[in-house]
């Protein structure tokens, strides 16, 4: 069968990382294309997959839609992923025209899922993602966590950890509020438009010696940067995942969270707080501090080493393609 995975992105982070390991394991039985722009084509691991640049012009351009027709005439996919908003609203202008089966990917959570609702079938991260969905199209498929290479538990703790694009969804701007009080190091890695917001909030609040923005790192210094970390706290008022939740945990890293995506599926409600509330966050991060020696999630840890695979994730999409295509 040949697969087809389109995205618009402009930077390699969740989405991208998603559609590199899954195109991965879909090539030991498929043929897979990956079609995305110039700036992130070059991050994507090219062993067994083929990598496509294409150069939309916006997601209103009838240039872009055409040359997006002409390329896809030349792939013929059998299926087609869409990844986000944009390549979603693509596909549907032009499949008319095709007969691949489209399946698209829902990564976050969106306030009006018209779009998505024109595809064969829509794939959530989590039950969160598809609350206001009133079809029936979709499948929740939870993400994954990849076996850690070289984690070193035993690593002196440094710091602690929050990772995402530096996007309003992340509420990084509520935990920057929430550590006044907190006398230890923060590192939060991510880039993207709201770097010099986050940094000038920071030095506002005069905490420029205990928080540090530093900008995305690969996946080869990923268990480093894990490893050091005493806990990973994550902030985001809206979610699908969040991935970064799940590579903590495989690694035996606690975790403490807003309520979001699959999260309270995973952990208890202890480690829970109500999403995009300042004073409920201030509260969780405070109770965790003083104990995360203490705190025992090895349930968490166990569920998602069994549960949250890749392999898992697989056969799920396998099964949902053979379902639209049968």
């Amino acid at each position: 069968m040949r697969i087809c995975h389109f995205l618009s992105s402009k930077s390699f982070a969740g989405i991208e990382q998603y559609v590199d390991e899954i195109s991965q394991q879909q090539s030991k039985d498929n043929e897979v294309i990956i079609i995305c722009g110039r700036k992130i084509l070059s991050k994507f691991n090219k062993k067994n997959v083929s990598l496509l640049c294409f150069s939309s012009l916006g997601r209103n351009s009838p240039i872009g839609q055409i040359r997006l027709a002409f390329l896809l005439r030349q792939i013929n996919p059998d299926v087609i992923f869409s990844h986000a908003s944009k390549p979603t609203i693509m596909i549907n202008r032009i499949k008319r025209l095709f007969n691949f089966k489209h399946i698209a990917c829902l990564h976050g959570i969106k306030s009006n899922l018209k779009h998505f609702q024109k595809a064969d079938l829509i794939i959530a991260g989590s039950n969160q993602s598809i609350s206001s969905f009133k079809g029936s199209n979709f499948k929740v498929i939870h993400n994954w966590a990849l076996e850690p290479i070289n984690y070193n538990s035993s690593s002196r703790k440094e710091y602690f950890l929050s990772i995402g694009r530096l996007v309003e969804e992340k509420g990084f701007d509520l935990l920057i509020d929430a550590w006044k009080e907190i006398d230890d190091r923060l590192i939060i890695i991510g880039d993207g438009p709201l770097k010099k917001v986050l940094q000038t909030q920071i030095e506002k609040t005069n905490q420029e010696d205990k928080i540090i923005i530093s900008p995305s790192v690969s996946k080869q210094n990923l268990d480093e940067i894990y490893s050091k970390a005493k806990m990973l706290i994550i902030s985001s008022r809206r979610e699908g995942g969040p991935r970064v939740a799940l590579e903590a945990l495989v690694r035996g890293l606690k975790v403490i969270s807003t309520d979001v995506g699959h999260m309270n599926s995973i952990l208890e409600k202890q480690f829970l707080c109500r999403r995009n509330d300042l004073e409920a966050l201030k509260k969780l991060i405070s109770d965790s501090f003083e104990s995360y020696e203490e705190i025992d999630q090895s349930e968490a840890f166990c569920k998602v080493k069994n549960n949250f695979t890749i392999e898992n994730a697989n056969q799920q999409i396998s099964d949902a393609i053979n379902s639209l295509t049968i």
